[in-house]
């Protein structure tokens, strides 16, 4: 996994370089968020968040905001070079360089969808999802990692899905939306 969280770190700070942000004074907050400020009002109320488990993270820059799940709340007040040269030894630091990366990612018009959706949105951007993918990969078998009940029920119903989870009440468990 550290591999992982490295050739993100590698890319990142090749577009801020590209972009001459790394030496730009930059603060980075990362807050938690309460479940109704993170994903609203959901119809489906099986999200780790709405239980407890999870806390949704927010981080500002500049004029956009990025999202990150953790078991880890927390806030952060930093630069970008001190964001990009922590270590990511535990959750809260991994979210708090997610959550940034999404943020920057969204101010630099790179990407789009670096917060999560709200309210209804999670039952649309799954039916979305199931058709992207049926466009794109025909009738794939899925292996999905972590418990989103909204994609995990809509993929279901069309494709062959393996779910995994680290959530102690889920694993080993047949769900109804899997």
């Amino acid at each position: 996994m550290e591999d992982f969280y490295n050739t993100i770190r590698e890319k990142f700070s090749e577009i801020i370089a590209s972009k001459g942000l790394n030496n730009q004074p930059v603060l980075i907050r990362a807050n938690p968020l309460s479940p109704s400020q993170a994903i609203g009002n959901p119809e489906d109320e099986d999200y780790p968040l709405l239980k407890g488990k999870e806390v949704m993270i927010q981080a500002d820059f500049l004029d956009s905001s990025g999202h990150a799940f953790t078991d880890m709340a927390g806030n952060f007040h930093g630069t970008l070079d001190e964001i990009m040269s922590m270590e990511l030894n535990n959750n809260f630091r991994r979210a708090v360089f997610i959550s940034t990366l999404n943020a920057v990612m969204r101010h630099l018009g790179l990407a789009d969808k670096t917060v999560h959706c709200r309210d209804d949105e999670p039952k649309r951007c799954s039916l979305q999802l199931v058709k992207t993918i049926e466009e794109r990969y025909g009738r794939p078998k899925i292996a999905f990692v972590g418990f989103q009940p909204g994609m995990i029920r809509a993929l279901s119903e069309k494709f062959e899905m393996k779910v995994t989870d680290m959530d102690p009440d889920n694993i080993g468990k047949r769900n109804s939306a899997s």
